[in-house]
């Protein structure tokens, strides 16, 4: 590995400069990186202190800051040995569109007025707050923490391959540019998405050494084409079809000032101390412990998550998601049908190119994965009497979610598995046997279609007749038909969650679901949802509706909403936690009628 661009930028949210060589601090990050940002009017801020990045103007939120330039001198360094402090001095010129420019000290309260007088005139405002350029010791990052932030063009270009053939690039676009992630360091050695890997090791980069601590999540900036400022590719939306997860780079936390430049090599020292590593359900490698048939074309696959997050955040229910790259970004979600302390076992039936890679991965392979992902776990899905309703592969998610689960406040449970041939025997069995051995009256129905015939709408109507909740998986013709019969049944609330493959656009995914009626709590009213007015977001902005929202990807949780009465159904699963009484809008879509908390 090898450094092969470095970038500061000076002014947050602003575009960057490329520099030869950067001088890195700890505590501060590269000098004259974040080193001002403009404050956007929503809050009042302290003067000369560090604040979240909702309070200044930034890229995601205004995306014309890409069409501005910047240019940065800093004063002579001080005594890198010494502890980390402010920048001395920097002087920074900005350059309007209509290339007007303003220059302002960041030590210099005066001309920083001026010219923040001089950017309130020309970037509009979100609040009515006065508007200044703010400084901190530590800079303007995103985290008070200071950082480096690293990119691997090879990821990126691999992210191109599946956006180009999406036909998500601009017109003579031939593949996504990396400064469209806004990196400090670019490297040069990976392979795609290889970086992950970095995570919770420490490296060294020339005189600087760096604890990586996480992956990046990414963000509406980059929406903007950093070479033609024009907003293009919808790349969260690509990397959450094309990847299924949203990060791209990963974040170093300073542990030793230096130097590093173009060229520098870049050595792995080894693992960095736990307590500096964030905990998440992000892309990270597990090694494969071995596969066994567990009946007919379905094997279960054992992995050791080597970062051992998979016990923090384990909720039965969930799903892992396992990320290859066969040619191409690649992605599958798995049922977890087990979990013990670091080992995570995984449901996979092995149909079609991808699953037949992700049963046959040897012992010691590394692979990358993330999760558990998942809104349909334990406790929302079990309460009064509850059904769990499947049919042939679909019947994993029974099995999760019946795996050691807390039942309380759960009546009765009613299993109802519909295969042909008694194809998933080994699995109703196992389901079986989870669900008798639970403090918990117990009904079960399986049927065989090559000799029972399917179940009819009265069928169904009938099973479901007195429950509360409903869980359903199967085929896609096979949920549509359970929810027609739990309306029917009067059921108040039915689960599902939609499996979506690589490549399925939203747009596509949300095709598959039928309109449904939306009822707004706070003010009375409601509306038709129908499939081509997209997420719930969408739907509401459309009718002049004001929700939070700020990725818009599923990734941050802002939009999250009180989920009154209903369920939902999540096309490209988010990747934000929330209440099981509440909605991310700007991922979801309705199962049938709901009621929201606005």
């Amino acid at each position: 590995m090898r450094v092969a661009r470095l970038f500061r930028f000076p002014v947050k949210g602003f575009p960057a400069e490329e520099i030869p060589e950067a001088d890195v601090r700890t505590g501060r990050g590269i000098r004259g990186d974040r080193v001002a940002a403009f404050t956007n009017g929503s809050l009042d801020i302290p003067d000369d202190s560090w604040h979240r990045y909702s309070a200044f103007t930034v890229l995601k939120n205004d995306t014309d800051l890409q069409k501005w330039q910047v240019a940065l001198d800093l004063a002579e360094a001080a005594d890198s040995s010494q502890p980390a402090v402010a920048d001395p001095s920097a002087t920074v010129t900005l350059t309007s569109p209509q290339n007007e420019t303003t220059t302002f000290r960041t030590d210099d309260r005066d001309t920083r007025a001026t010219s923040a007088d001089f950017l309130s005139a020309r970037i509009p405002p979100q609040g009515d707050f006065p508007r200044a350029l703010s400084v901190a010791d530590q800079g303007m990052f995103d985290s008070q923490a200071a950082g480096v932030s690293i990119i691997n063009p090879a990821t990126v270009a691999a992210i191109s391959q599946t956006a180009d053939g999406q036909a998500a690039l601009a017109p003579g676009e031939t593949e996504l540019d990396p400064l469209r992630f806004r990196g400090n360091v670019l490297v040069d050695g990976l392979a795609p998405f290889e970086e992950f890997a970095l995570i919770g090791k420490i490296v060294r980069l020339g005189g600087v050494r760096l604890a990586i601590t996480q992956a990046i999540e990414r963000c509406p900036a980059t929406t903007v084409n950093p070479t033609t400022t024009a907003v293009d590719v919808n790349v969260p939306r690509v990397l959450a079809s094309a990847c299924g997860h949203l990060h791209c780079g990963v974040y170093g936390r300073i542990l030793e000032s230096g130097l590093v430049s173009t060229g520098d090599e870049i050595e792995i020292e080894g693992d960095a101390p736990r307590e500096l590593v964030k905990t998440a359900r992000t892309p990270r490698f597990m090694t494969v412990l071995g596969s066994q048939q567990i009946c007919n074309d379905i094997v279960e696959v054992s992995l050791r998550d080597d970062q051992g997050w998979i016990r923090e955040f384990d909720e039965p229910g969930t799903n892992l998601r396992v990320h290859l790259d066969l040619g191409e970004p690649f992605w599958r979600t798995y049922t977890i049908t087990d979990v013990s302390d670091d080992i995570v076992s995984i449901a996979v039936r092995t149909q079609g190119k991808g699953s037949r890679a992700v049963a046959e991965l040897a012992a010691g392979q590394s692979v990358l994965a993330s999760g558990p992902h998942g809104t349909m776990t334990a406790n929302r899905v079990f309460g009064g009497t509850t059904a769990l309703v499947t049919a042939g592969i679909g019947i994993t998610p029974s099995l999760g979610l019946m795996r050691g689960a807390e039942l309380s406040g759960t009546e009765k449970i009613k299993l109802f598995h519909v295969d042909r041939d008694h194809r998933t025997d080994c699995l109703w069995d196992r389901l079986q046997k989870r669900a008798h051995s639970r403090q918990i009256p117990v009904e079960t129905h399986h049927r065989d279609t090559a000799s029972q015939g399917r179940p009819g709408h009265a069928d169904l109507v009938d099973w479901l007749a007195g429950c509360d909740n409903v869980m359903v998986c199967g085929p896609a013709a096979f949920p549509r038909a359970v929810l027609a019969a739990s309306a029917e049944a009067g059921v108040p609330a039915v689960h599902q969650e939609i499996f979506a493959s690589p490549n399925t656009g939203m747009s596509e995914a949300i095709a598959q679901c039928s309109p449904a009626e939306v009822t707004l709590e706070n003010s009375g009213t409601s509306f038709l949802w129908e499939p081509q007015q997209g997420t719930l977001l969408e739907a509401l902005e459309a009718r002049g509706l004001r929700a939070d929202n700020s990725c818009r990807g599923g990734s941050c949780g802002t939009c999250a909403v009180s989920l009154a009465a209903g369920s939902v159904i999540y096309p490209v699963e988010p990747a934000a936690r929330i209440a099981a009484d509440e909605v991310l809008v700007c991922s979801a879509v309705p199962s049938g009628p709901i009621s929201l908390g606005i």
